[in-house]
């Protein structure tokens, strides 16, 4: 395996106004979309969510109509062009079917996995020419293109409630879609972002801004499974786990980056004492929550069944402590589900107002049980999937 030659451009927008900046990108992207069909090349662009999959790609269309450039993304003259437009025809997603005819395709989870894969062989086949998709799409199918277009860097995170700029990982991840050696000989990256991020991704990718742990915000988990596998019986054990770790490597050469000041590693240098704290904090949490036992006087861990349920199943311990508090002896059904319903695992699902029909359709026809909270409730909208699925099995 040889990497192919990989052209990363970067460029950065200035423009303040919220409506004109996107204005800006989308003719940022449309001119590289343009420039790269010209050369005979398929393009991907990659949005930030499913809503934008279908905007842009319906604002491609308007700006080449409008710069007179639709035959250049014409399809019609494949070889299997009829054959395969009755079979797109047949489908019910409407975007699919219009933009099909403009050779641009979107990709999004939210479409029918019929849809999904319908799109992904159009493109294979040669039959799209540019694909408006989401991150999804670099994380989980094989699906190459010569040109990737990151359309801005900005996205909403639920966890947070706000805007969190792209991670590298997901930079990288799109990047590795352009220019694959089985399918072609060089690849070309474009990240279109705002001006002031544009010295910090050029930071990221020439490896000049080193990637920190995120080991501490799981720590509880990955100490649990440890404890329920036997591999860590004690204080000292954990300890010595956890100086395997790149949370450890990182926590000795950015201390700051942890919490640690400097005063404290001028007193312990190997950040023992640091190390013992970390360990001591997520143990007494995991004993807290009844997933082990930890005896303070002798350093000892001992695993519960509820521990060892929570590793087996990679249940997570927010969740393990959402069931401990809302737990109680006598509980309905209903009620039952509506506690599952508040597992952190479902964190990142959002009600969107186009399932509000679906799923009151959903209550009536597939819900023995009363749904808690409606469908325009979060936590309703998964109790309400919950029930679906114990009818589907």
């Amino acid at each position: 395996y040889r990497p192919v030659p990989l052209a990363q451009q970067y460029i950065g927008i200035s423009e303040p106004n919220f409506a004109a900046r996107n204005e800006l990108l989308n003719d940022i992207c449309y001119k590289k979309v343009v420039d790269s069909i010209r050369q005979g090349h398929q393009a991907m662009v990659f949005v930030h969510s499913r809503k934008d999959t279908t905007k842009t790609a319906e604002k491609l269309v308007e700006l080449a109509r409008r710069s007179e450039d639709l035959e250049l993304f014409s399809n019609n003259t494949h070889p299997q062009f009829n054959l395969i437009k009755k079979e797109v025809i047949k489908s019910r997603n409407r975007n699919l079917v219009e933009l099909f005819e403009y050779g641009v395709g979107v990709h999004h989870a939210g479409m029918l996995r019929a849809d999904r894969g319908l799109t992904e062989r159009l493109f294979s086949e040669g039959l799209l020419k540019v694909l408006v998709c989401t991150a999804t799409l670099a994380w989980g199918v094989n699906l190459p293109a010569h040109t990737v277009v990151i359309k801005g860097t900005q996205l909403y995170d639920p966890k947070a409630g706000g805007w969190r700029d792209l991670g590298m990982l997901d930079v990288m991840q799109i990047f590795g879609r352009a220019g694959r050696p089985q399918f072609d000989k060089s690849g070309e990256g474009i990240i279109i972002t705002s001006h002031d991020k544009l010295a910090y991704y050029l930071r990221l990718l020439t490896s000049q801004l080193p990637i920190e742990s995120q080991f501490i915000s799981s720590l509880k988990d990955n100490l649990n499974a440890e404890v329920a596998l036997g591999t860590v019986t004690n204080v000292k054990e954990a300890c010595a786990w956890l100086g395997y770790t790149y949370l450890f490597i990182r926590m000795r050469m950015n201390p700051l980056a942890y919490g640690i000041g400097w005063d404290e590693v001028m007193a312990d240098p190997g950040l023992t004492s640091k190390q013992r704290s970390f360990v001591v904090d997520a143990a007494r949490a995991l004993d807290k929550a009844k997933m082990m036992r930890f005896d303070e006087k002798s350093g000892n861990f001992y695993c519960t069944e509820l521990g060892r349920i929570a590793s087996h199943f990679y249940i997570q311990y927010s969740s393990v402590e959402t069931y401990n508090e809302m737990l109680r002896r006598h509980m309905s059904d209903s009620e039952v589900i509506n506690m599952v319903a508040h597992s952190s695992e479902f964190e990142n699902i959002v009600v969107r107002e186009e399932e509000q029909n679906e799923l009151e359709m959903l209550i009536r026809s597939s819900c023995p049980l009363e749904v808690k909270g409606g469908p325009s409730n979060k936590h309703g909208k998964i109790s309400i999937l919950i029930q679906v699925e114990f009818l589907s099995c």
